[in-house]
């Protein structure tokens, strides 16, 4: 009998540590992230438990004129004269399973939006964009925490 309630008891820590553990892990993806290639800043945070990411920095900030460059491929016109910079990307991924899913990513260079979810891999976030629900019709872009 004693054995048998210190097998329950080793298995309800363990299980607690595993739930501790997993939940500390959803905010790893708050910070700032190096975008592929370094073109530019991406800032996470929290907010009401899902995640969002606006650009906070451009390699290349100016246009061919020397203008601060505009999110000029925006499907909504109204929206083409804002800069990039300060552009929230990234929209409504939350934490489930040991992942980040059911978000959406904003592509200000092609002015697309796909949904996305992302893994993390040590200091790697892995963002997969992909359309109509199916994350196989996508790609993968990687970013680096600063």
């Amino acid at each position: 009998m004693r054995n048998v309630l210190s097998g329950i008891a080793t298995l309800c820590l363990m299980l607690v540590s595993y739930s501790v553990s997993f939940g500390q892990n959803a905010d790893a993806i708050t910070g700032i992230w190096y975008t592929e290639d370094d073109k530019s800043l991406v800032e996470v945070w929290k907010y009401n438990g899902l995640y969002y990411g606006k650009i906070i920095w451009v390699r290349d900030s100016l246009d061919e004129k020397g203008k601060i460059k505009l999110d000029k491929n925006n499907p909504k016109e109204a929206l083409r004269s804002k800069s990039v910079i300060g552009l929230q990307m990234l929209n409504n991924l939350k934490y489930e399973n040991g992942e980040w899913r059911d978000g959406k990513i904003y592509d200000p260079e092609s002015g697309n939006e796909y949904s996305c979810k992302a893994n993390l891999n040590g200091s790697t976030l892995d963002l997969r964009g992909y359309i109509l629900g199916m994350p196989f019709l996508g790609r993968t872009t990687k970013w680096r925490k600063k």
